[in-house]
């Protein structure tokens, strides 16, 4: 597998180590402000267009017909080809 070269500010790579910790540890808690949660996207987006194919085969996408924020449809939309999209009653 190649390596991948990518270039993030300070500020990105403070973003992408702290939604890395949090999602691996029940412990660490985030501040999930508006800012930040489109941050996280924003970088995912830029990670993604690196290699547009990629499948993130270990994590679902939840399905729903209405979203009570306005992430995850604009998840969705962005990365529908690289997740596996379930519904609730496949959880």
């Amino acid at each position: 597998m190649p390596n991948i070269n990518i270039s993030l500010t300070e500020s990105e790579l403070e973003t992408v180590i702290s939604g890395l910790l949090f999602s691996c540890s029940v412990n660490v808690v985030s501040n999930t402000d508006k800012d930040f949660q489109i941050n996280l996207l924003t970088i995912a987006t830029k990670l993604k267009d690196t290699l547009p194919n990629i499948q993130l085969e270990n994590i679902q996408f939840l399905k729903e017909d209405n979203y009570e924020d306005e992430i995850s449809q604009i998840l969705f939309d962005k990365f529908n080809t690289n997740i596996k999209v379930v519904t609730f009653d496949e959880v």
